[in-house]
């Protein structure tokens, strides 16, 4: 059964549920809603604490959504899950191919049978976690993850310290494709015609870098104030996706990802955005004026303004 066909046999967008959320709502404790499609670009802060979500589908961004103690038995994951307590859950069968689980805890959770085939568990804690039967492959990442028995792993060459990338770049090396790095320390380092296209940064503190080159990476709670980022191939599907990132006095050329703008602080960076003329997706994001956005909101009328940014004064 390919993907369309999985999404297909759900039940229907539970659109009550969506509705309750983008007027304010966030406590969905104890929620009962099996076997629907929850299709939505991000649910965020939200709690599902004990909610029955058995055989659920997720479409879209999840960051800092409580699933403590929900019973999410036979649900499809098609979603990065970004700081969500997933502590008690119910995982059994549970399809988390390819899901980004950053700072995910899934303490005492029970993965029975649960498919974590080319997941990436940055910094995911798994202690007490049942992983009886759990299918992975090679392409599972295991990055600083804590597992049931309280030790640290890591398992993949693509994992590599602040020590180790500035030596092979020092070497000649510029090709950094796909590589992780989770709470390193690459303030004030200047890496030119650097090729970071599928990287995964998290927890780095770039404070003050310069970064240029391929930067169509995901940066994930990352310190990146005094940033100066400038891409070489901003097309869509090319640009840096940032989410809970620090990114003021920020300087940046380029483009952005849509779904770019999910809990950033842009507070006074200069930016010059190739954006085309779709919508932007918004969400508890500190806008460039200092503007706080709650949203959640597709809008364009945010980038107006900062698209043709002069760059004389870059």
């Amino acid at each position: 059964m390919n993907d369309i066909e999985e999404f297909l046999r759900w039940g229907a967008l539970p659109d009550e549920t969506i509705r309750r959320y983008e007027t304010g709502e966030r406590n969905f404790t104890g929620l009962v809603l099996r076997n629907a499609v929850i299709n939505y670009t991000c649910f965020m802060d939200v709690n599902f604490t004990s909610a029955d979500l058995q055989g659920c589908f997720f479409k879209g961004i999840l960051v800092n959504t409580s699933f403590s103690y929900a019973n999410l038995e036979g649900a499809a994951f098609y979603s990065p899950l970004i700081n969500c307590n997933l502590s008690n859950a119910n995982l059994r069968e549970a399809n988390l191919r390819g899901v980004d689980l950053t700072g995910v805890d899934l303490t005492s959770a029970d993965l029975t049978f649960a498919d974590l085939s080319a997941a990436k568990l940055v910094g995911a804690n798994l202690r007490n976690a049942d992983l009886t039967g759990i299918k992975t492959t090679e392409s599972t990442i295991f990055c600083n993850t804590t597992i049931p028995d309280g030790r640290i792993e890591t398992n993949s060459p693509k994992v590599i310290d602040a020590q180790e990338l500035l030596k092979r770049y020092a070497d000649g090396e510029r090709d950094f494709r796909d590589i992780f790095l989770h709470r390193v320390d690459l303030s004030g380092v200047n890496l030119q015609s650097i090729n970071l296209c599928g990287a995964h940064l998290s927890y780095v503190n770039l404070q003050g870098a310069t970064l240029e080159g391929e930067l169509s990476a995901e940066f994930i709670c990352c310190d990146m104030t005094d940033i100066q980022l400038i891409c070489a191939s901003p097309d869509y599907g090319n640009q840096p996706c940032f989410t809970c990132c620090d990114l003021r006095r920020a300087k940046m050329v380029g483009g952005i990802d849509p779904f770019g703008a999910i809990g950033n602080n842009f507070q006074a960076s200069n930016v010059h955005f190739r954006c085309d003329d779709g919508d932007v997706f918004i969400q508890n994001t500190t806008w460039f004026d200092g503007e706080f956005i709650a949203g959640p909101a597709w809008s364009m009328e945010y980038w107006r303004g900062i698209r043709d940014t002069d760059l004389s004064n870059f």
